[in-house]
């Protein structure tokens, strides 16, 4: 005599591992999985016949058919035989014992069923590539079984992705939003665009899974690897400082008290006349200020003179050879989706076995990539060169210069005599 637990996934359907743990915590042993068809069932109702069951664990008593009807013959066959039934939840196990407690359990069965056709018919449409359900994303339709561009929507989010990788301001480039289209989205609705994998092409799916190249993209993958970095960037700076438009906005710390140096423009009463100002850079903790101006232009000067010397020092082989490898893996995983192919066309693979191997080869080179355009790029070193001209600066607006700055710089360390101490993002 032996505790039995069952369960059964659709086909196409992730698999259970969390349910699978359930049972083996609570002593089941075997466990009859079935995967899409139901042969173990009718071994477990075999054993039943036979006697050599003593209990069985449910997690769903859906598990016992695909019709309601099969369900409660089924259940009127175990109990019929004398065996003890009992669900498994997260929160415990549950033996129903009185008529009063399989009623609410007997009417969840029908909901049960069409909440696992759904995930069925939403499994299908994953492993086919096709959009997950509910409306298409703002600046996309529907059209058939894919997304494709509306084009009176496109041209907003296109404008607000270019505003955003010029100015690398998130508030802003929702204010430019809301000044030239008159459409008025939150900021964390923004960021939700420059995070949405759809914008970039690919489709993102509950499981957390993405596939690459689906339909049309609004945004390059160069363009979303530079958004990555701005706001990895960004998350490092205060919210403020962030939208901030000078330079240095959010990166000069105090030496001595390790406190942001805020950024204070005063007129005084001559420079009021002639429509001038003036620019500090204030410690609050150590009651300091120093000239904005002349703190820029020498973290210019260090970026100019270091900045060739720290690129040199990177280590550039161990970059080529993580990048050589995650490219042989993307280019392993094209191979093993044409041989998939070949094994389909042969008739030596079932075609649900066939979907789900595609499927998780697809997501597997969709995260490779990933990884890829997060590295360095490789003319990293003629940025670099470009960036050490001094007259290369001069001719940045202001946002431009943050945006450089911002892109290579971890941090900025002064004290009150004005000495100035910069931190790459990419030293150790």
């Amino acid at each position: 005599m032996s505790i039995c637990g069952y369960l059964y996934t659709p086909a196409h359907a992730p698999w259970p591992d969390q349910e699978l743990v359930w049972l083996k915590a609570h002593g089941a042993a075997p466990i009859w999985h079935d995967w899409g068809s139901r042969a173990h069932l009718e071994e477990l109702l075999q054993g039943i016949a036979a006697g050599s069951v003593q209990q069985v664990l449910l997690v769903r008593l859906a598990d016992l058919g695909d019709r309601a009807e099969e369900v409660h013959q089924r259940l009127l066959q175990i109990q019929q035989a004398g065996i003890q039934l009992s669900l498994v939840t997260q929160s415990g196990l549950h033996t129903p014992s009185e008529a009063a407690d399989w009623i609410p359990l007997l009417a969840e069965i029908p909901h049960q069923l069409q909440s696992r056709r759904l995930c069925h018919s939403q499994a299908r449409n994953r492993l086919a590539g096709k959009p997950p359900p509910g409306p298409a994303p703002f600046g996309y339709r529907r059209e058939g079984e894919r997304y494709v561009l509306d084009r009176r929507q496109a041209p907003v989010v296109q404008d607000f992705f270019q505003h955003f990788l010029l100015y690398g301001s998130l508030r802003q480039a929702v204010r430019f939003l809301e000044e030239k289209h008159h459409k008025r989205i939150s900021v964390a609705t923004g960021r939700n665009w420059l995070l949405n994998p759809v914008y970039r092409g690919d489709l993102a799916y509950a499981d957390g899974t993405v596939l690459r190249d689906t339909h049309p993209a609004l945004l390059s993958r160069t363009e979303a690897a530079q958004i990555d970095r701005w706001l990895k960037r960004n998350q490092r700076i205060p919210r403020r400082s962030a939208s901030a438009p000078r330079a240095l906005a959010g990166l000069v710390h105090c030496r001595t008290c390790g406190s942001l140096l805020r950024i204070v423009q005063t007129t005084p009463g001559k420079a009021k006349r002639n429509g001038s100002s003036y620019l500090y850079l204030r410690c609050q903790t150590c009651r300091y200020s120093l000239h904005y101006a002349q703190v820029l232009q020498e973290v210019i000067r260090q970026v100019c003179e270091q900045l060739p010397h720290r690129a040199q020092n990177l280590d550039r082989q161990a970059l080529d050879q993580t990048r050589q490898q995650l490219q042989a893996q993307i280019q392993a995983n094209s191979e093993r989706l044409r041989q998939l192919e070949a094994l389909q066309q042969s008739g030596l693979m079932d075609e649900p076995s066939l979907a789900q191997r595609c499927y998780q080869l697809r997501a597997e080179t969709a995260r490779l990539a990933q990884k890829l355009e997060q590295l360095p790029p490789a003319n990293f070193l003629q940025i670099a060169q470009t960036l050490s001209i001094l007259p290369f600066w001069q001719d940045l607006s202001e946002s431009e210069r943050r945006a450089y700055l911002r892109e290579f710089l971890r941090r900025v360390e002064v004290d009150s005599t004005g000495a100035v101490q910069i931190a790459f993002a990419f030293d150790p």
